[in-house]
């Protein structure tokens, strides 16, 4: 019996594998090797995955669902105060991002979505700020939103702490020693977005309009506590488009590019889209997991051969971002 067909037969309606990463957390015996064995298997295939007992309370991410609502119900003036102005970070209001990049679909119309970017803090007196490292960053606080800000660096802190200790699960699903991810420069620190997205019913007029259109990940990979409403779909190897349920207590985790290419093509960024059919607003949460923007990550050593060579060149998170971002978001320009 394969690793991936014991953990569909765990859940036999779904076509998503399920995976419990508790005894991994819980430091149980073995637990390491079993749950990274799961892992590889699901990201090499799919690309995406669930993971439970994973240890953030299910009342953070209910708050941070309430924030996101209270957000996106402002009054447009109230949410273009804190716009996003030349980098993706604040208030990207709707119809300024398309994924004009899609080598999956033809965008006739910009993405429906609207959404809140967060990114890091730095304190004033942080070594990194003070050094004016490239990674640094302001983030922009909507005013007289109590509580908001606090709820959405409380669930930032907590899914950063989640991402770096699944990163132990990852190198050892790819071969390498437990701590190699842990100590990469590529993770000190991390680059994450938070994004707090606000989907409205589709125009059932609006044939071909997507809430996000057809596309990978740009960054490591995405943990997202589904909202209740459904609307997120996979592309399949075989060219099937899958809708991924809301299994309660879960992340759905997804392989993003920068995984991709480190892994030369090993572990599969999937296709995914947002469709939002259901004539009710939809909220989403997804927490981005990337690398630092300025470390170039080569072909790991496991995954390249002499009858298999690197792919791709070294490229940084930063490097990619600066490609990609100009050709897919409409961002307010600083001064304007």
């Amino acid at each position: 019996m394969s690793v991936q067909q014991t953990v569909l037969e765990a859940r036999p309606d779904m076509k998503i594998p399920v995976i419990d990463v508790g005894p991994y957390l819980a430091g149980e015996a073995g637990a390491l090797e079993r749950t990274a064995a799961l892992l590889a298997d699901a990201a090499e295939t799919l690309g995406f995955y669930f993971i439970g007992n994973h240890g953030i309370p299910q009342s953070l991410i209910d708050r941070v669902f309430e924030q996101t609502q209270r957000f996106h119900e402002l009054p447009l003036e109230k949410k273009l105060e804190v716009q996003a102005i030349g980098k993706v970070i604040g208030y990207l209001p709707q119809g300024g991002q398309t994924q004009n990049t899609s080598i999956y679909a033809t965008m006739k119309y910009p993405d429906t979505s609207a959404s809140f970017y967060i990114r890091r803090e730095f304190a004033a007196d942080h070594p990194d700020r003070l050094a004016k490292k490239p990674w640094v960053s302001d983030n922009r606080w909507p005013r007289d939103l109590k509580g908001f800000r606090e709820t959405c660096l409380g669930y930032y802190n907590a899914m950063s702490a989640l991402g770096m200790k699944m990163l132990r699960v990852h190198a050892v699903a790819l071969g390498l020693d437990p701590d190699d991810y842990v100590a990469n420069d590529a993770f000190n620190p991390t680059g994450n977005t938070l994004r707090l997205l606000h989907y409205p019913p589709r125009d059932p007029a609006k044939d071909g309009q997507f809430g996000i259109g057809p596309h990978t990940d740009y960054g490591y990979c995405t943990y997202l506590a589904q909202a209740k409403t459904p609307g997120l779909e996979i592309l399949t190897r075989s060219g099937e488009w899958i809708e991924a349920p809301a299994l309660d207590g879960h992340f759905l985790v997804n392989n993003a590019d920068m995984a991709r290419r480190w892994t030369n093509d090993r572990w599969r960024s999937a296709p995914h889209r947002v469709i939002n059919k259901t004539g009710d607003v939809r909220y989403s949460i997804p927490y981005f997991f990337g690398t630092r923007g300025d470390v170039k990550l080569e072909c790991l050593p496991t995954c390249q051969s002499a009858e298999n060579p690197p792919k791709y060149p070294p490229l940084s998170f930063g490097q990619y971002l600066a490609e990609l971002e100009p050709k897919n978001y409409v961002l307010t320009k600083a001064g304007s």
